[in-house]
């Protein structure tokens, strides 16, 4: 991914992914802006991109940032990425209970290069919906044309199975993929190599990191102490950790508020602490960090998503429980579900079917990353299981064999509602709507690692999709699988 979007925020991408209500917009209003705003990266001409900057921006964006600052970004741009190749334009409306927001993403490819680039905006809130501000930059496949039928038409899974092979043919991906309705599987695929050095290839067996998506298992023994007495979710952080820094804050957060991301503590994981964090051999070594770390806002007054909570939390469950975090997940979250094949394992175990994650090399090729990552998972992630086994999680999850029914309304309850910034969050759930559809899951994302479960409770239709690359088309079959299930074109 070309360096120049680091300086692009994640977190406007997280918001984009996790809003409440999503249509597609084609227009010729949209192609003709998309157009023009390419035209303006591809062109040296100053005196051009002033005109294109006062047909695309609005006006109050101009005023705020001025022309001449704008006008640079045209010229960075086209430093990094031109010549490039237009292909089309399309733009989103996310509905609110504050309003509408508008996104647009213009799919466009440099020349010589294989892989596509995103570039996804926000636009101003009125019409005619010029650029507000660039939030994103992200490497994808050639964007394409989905097919009409549902997910559960033969014609429909065969053309995912062909577009699979395509983007293992064309861009090198690995991974594996399954699609479950109710208890039947409607489909499966795995293909790539676990391991290149020992050309082990991906199986159904081949255990995948997690990364954050085991967020969930931690959220669910929460939740399931609660049901038992031992906890409130209105405990306050001082009831279990009474040293904690900015006391007065600290009195006020709650362990809701860690499950949901809204307690305003800082994230431990920070450039400047990463060299330490690769050094820990147990997970608690990271609360002195936290502490360091602080706060950022208020608790409860805005939504901001920090592994420093489910960190947390973790302690919070051997407090509650009088266990050891490790054990306690395997005794009541993977053994209870039948997930027997996942664990949090240490990378180094050769003995068994663990995944190697890889970074793209520069000039094309894949580097083993296991030296990039932590040696053992935490309560903010790092577990490791397969498609079958995570959706048996699903099923016991859905099926209240965790927590109660009344219990998983609480988790797949929006709690993020009313704060700033707000990403549709519940108790360690990310709730997100496809078309029509509410679903909810978790993904997970580090060094080769990706993994998505989202779960469409009126289609009863669970999505499990694995990936141990950083490879951007992992993200165009996670999206487009997602629009094929939902029905969104």
């Amino acid at each position: 991914m070309p360096k120049l979007t680091q300086f692009f925020f994640l977190t406007a991408l997280l918001l984009v992914q996790a809003a409440a209500c999503q249509t597609s917009t084609q227009s010729p209003g949209i192609e003709q802006l998309g157009r023009r705003f390419m035209e303006a990266v591809n062109t040296s001409d100053t005196a051009l991109q002033v005109i294109i900057t006062k047909e695309v921006y609005a006006p109050s964006t101009i005023e705020k940032l001025g022309i001449q600052r704008i006008v640079a970004h045209f010229q960075s741009l086209h430093q990094h990425y031109a010549p490039l190749e237009y292909h089309h334009s399309e733009r989103l409306e996310f509905r609110k209970p504050g309003g509408t927001t508008y996104v647009m993403h213009i799919y466009a490819r440099k020349h010589g290069e294989v892989m596509w680039q995103d570039f996804q905006f926000y636009l101003e809130t009125s019409a005619p919906h010029r650029i507000d501000k660039l939030a994103f930059i992200a490497e994808v496949a050639e964007p394409i044309a989905l097919p009409n039928g549902s997910i559960e038409q033969r014609e429909t899974l065969d053309w995912l199975n062909g577009y699979i092979e395509k983007l293992e043919r064309e861009n090198d991906l690995s991974g594996s993929i399954l699609i479950a309705k109710g208890d039947q599987v409607l489909f499966e695929k795995y293909w790539g190599s676990a391991d290149l050095e020992n050309a082990r290839k991906i199986n159904a067996e081949s255990l995948f990191g997690l990364a954050s998506g085991s967020k969930m298992f931690t959220a669910t023994a929460i939740v399931q102490l609660m049901e038992q007495g031992k906890l409130q979710l209105t405990d306050k952080l001082t009831d279990y950790f009474p040293d904690f820094p900015n006391k007065a804050w600290a009195e006020r957060v709650t362990l809701k508020h860690l499950l949901s991301h809204t307690s305003g503590i800082a994230e431990y994981w920070t450039k400047e602490n990463e060299g330490a964090m690769l050094q820990f051999t147990d997970w608690h070594q990271y609360i002195p960090l936290i502490y360091k770390e602080g706060f950022r806002f208020e608790p409860g007054t805005e939504s901001y998503y920090s592994n420093s909570n489910f960190m947390l939390l973790g302690a919070v469950i051997e407090k509650a429980s009088g266990q050891d975090y490790y054990p306690y997940i395997e005794q009541y979250i993977l053994k209870k579900a039948g997930m027997a094949h996942s664990g949090f394992f240490d990378h180094r175990d050769n003995t068994l079917p663990l995944v190697v994650p890889y970074a793209r090399k520069e000039g094309g090729g894949w580097q083993n990353n296991r030296a990039k990552q932590f040696k053992k998972g935490s309560p903010a992630g790092g577990c490791y299981s397969n498609a079958y086994d995570m959706l048996r999680f699903c099923k016991a999850l859905k099926n209240n064999q965790l927590v109660s029914a009344e219990s998983l309304k609480l988790m797949t309850t929006d709690w993020t509602e009313g704060t700033n910034d707000a990403q549709p969050y519940g108790l360690g759930l990310i709730l997100e709507r496809h078309a029509q559809e509410n679903t909810y899951g978790h993904g997970g994302t580090a060094g080769g690692v990706n993994f998505e479960f989202r779960y469409f409770p009126r289609l009863d239709i669970a999505l499990l999709v694995f990936n141990n690359q950083n490879n951007g088309a992992y993200d165009d079959l996670k999206r487009n699988t997602l629009k094929l299930i939902s029905g969104a074109r």
